[in-house]
């Protein structure tokens, strides 16, 4: 087995194992006893971290494959790949937060009000009948994300599940690579990558839905990015990441077009 390319934290991971998973099976406790010790986990070896979980080296190894990892080499690569802490709490911002905790809250806010305005804008706006259009006409819909945006993406896929409208969403890079190469010019691509690196993490996906010839949505500050060339639609999502700020940007954006296509379907009898 080749090794996995992470899409997300380790962490992540082993969380939506944790959250669907309906048995509380010895792969379930290792879930569990890895993420209540997740800071330690890139320190230790194998047979530390088995002895951690109470299993043998070879169930750990097993568990890294049930997860989707090549084996433990691969987990362990994908650990040291991680977001480091520093990188989403940067020490000016911890150092803020220690010294001025008001002050910190205050630009806190300040950047979240900064983006939802932003995201509501009259150009925004204007863009949204066309976006609802593409998502009745589209034979299939698919969003392409990573990290938090994963569960941006989940929201939007359960919101338009409620109105008939499948949203596919792979958290794995795999399926989400499979799902971009059988896209059609029938189709619609929504990638929502905040900072707009997502075409340049993952360039065989991008590459894919670009050549499927689909209608293609991209959701992100970064609207300017020659990467969304083949975009049919750019729409915002605010204009700063600061304390990590972006994600209510991005869902201001997606819950913008669920309005919209709400709009849509009830205008068409179909609310129910």
């Amino acid at each position: 087995m080749s090794e996995s390319i992470a899409m997300g934290s380790v962490a992540e991971r082993l969380l939506d194992f944790i959250d669907t998973n309906m048995r509380r099976d010895t792969n379930f406790e290792i879930a569990t006893t890895l993420v209540r010790n997740y800071s330690r986990l890139k320190e230790l070896s194998i047979g530390e971290i088995a002895d951690m979980c109470y299993v043998s080296k070879a169930s750990l190894s097993r568990f890294c494959r049930f997860m989707g990892f090549a084996d433990f080499k691969d987990m362990r690569r994908q650990l040291e790949n991680d977001v480091p802490f520093h990188g989403i709490f940067p020490r000016a911002y911890l150092n803020n937060l220690a010294d001025n905790p008001e002050g910190a809250l205050t630009s806190l806010h300040e950047a979240i009000c900064l983006n939802i305005a932003t995201t509501f804008s009259p150009e925004n706006r204007a863009k949204l009948p066309g976006i609802a259009q593409m998502l009745r006409d589209s034979d299939r819909v698919a969003f392409f994300s990573q990290h938090f945006l994963w569960d941006v993406g989940r929201y939007f896929q359960s919101r338009l599940a409620i109105m008939d409208r499948l949203i596919e969403l792979y958290l794995d890079y795999a399926p989400q690579l499979a799902c971009a190469q059988s896209l059609t010019e029938n189709d619609l691509a929504i990638v929502c990558s905040i900072g707009g690196t997502y075409p340049i993490r993952y360039p065989a996906i991008a590459n894919a839905i670009s050549e499927s010839g689909c209608r293609f949505l991209a959701i992100t500050q970064n609207t300017s990015s020659s990467y969304w060339t083949h975009a049919s639609c750019v729409l915002s999502c605010g204009v700063t990441n600061s304390a990590d700020s972006g994600k209510y940007g991005a869902l201001a954006a997606v819950d913008t077009v669920v309005v919209e296509y709400l709009r849509l379907h009830a205008a068409s009898g179909q609310n129910g």
